[in-house]
C-alpha cells in the first residue's frame, strides 16, 4: 500500500504554494493581458465596423445627391434646349412674317409701277399714232376715241 509520509505532505504542499505562486505571479497577469487585449481588439473592430458602415451610408447619400444633380441638369438643360427652341422658332415666324410682309410690299409696289407705266404707254400710244399718221399723211390728225381696253389687251 501506499504509505503517506512527510515527503508527500511536504511535496503536496509545496505544489500548493507553487500554483498560488504562480497563479499570483504569472497567471494573473498574463489573463489580464488577454483580457485586455480581446477588449483592445473588440473595440477596434466595433470602430471600424462603425466606420464602414458610416462610409458605406456616405457613399450612398454621395451617389442620390449624384443620381438628384444628374436629373435636375437633364431638366435644367431640356428646359433651356425647349426655351432656345421656342425663341428660335418666335425669330423664325418673325422675320418669315417681316419678309412676306417686304414681299407684298415690293409686290405692290411693281403693280403700282406696272399700272404707272401702263397709263403712260397707253398716253405715249396715242401720240405715237397721231405722229405717226401725221407723218403718213403729210398732214396733222388728231385721234379721238381711243380703245384704251384693246391697248391694255396688246401691251399684255
Amino acid at each position: 500500500m501506499l504509505e503517506f509520509n512527510a515527503t508527500f505532505l511536504v511535496s503536496i504542499i509545496s505544489f500548493i504554494v507553487f500554483i498560488i505562486i504562480m497563479n499570483a505571479i504569472f497567471y494573473k497577469p498574463i489573463l489580464s493581458i488577454i483580457d485586455e487585449r480581446n477588449k483592445y481588439i473588440t473595440d477596434k473592430y466595433n470602430d471600424a465596423k462603425n466606420s464602414k458602415d458610416k462610409a458605406q451610408m456616405l457613399l450612398e447619400e454621395k451617389d442620390k445627391r449624384l443620381n438628384e444633380t444628374l436629373i435636375e441638369s437633364k431638366k435644367l438643360v431640356s428646359e433651356k434646349v425647349s426655351k432656345a427652341n421656342a425663341e428660335a422658332k418666335s425669330i423664325t415666324d418673325a422675320a418669315k412674317i417681316h419678309s412676306a410682309t417686304k414681299i407684298q410690299s415690293a409686290k405692290d409696289k411693281l403693280k403700282d409701277e406696272e399700272m404707272n407705266t401702263e397709263e403712260a404707254l397707253k398716253s405715249s400710244v396715242k401720240n405715237l399714232a397721231e405722229t405717226i399718221s401725221s407723218k403718213i399723211l403729210g398732214e396733222s390728225t388728231i385721234i379721238e376715241n381711243v380703245d384704251y381696253e384693246l391697248i391694255s389687251k396688246e401691251l399684255k
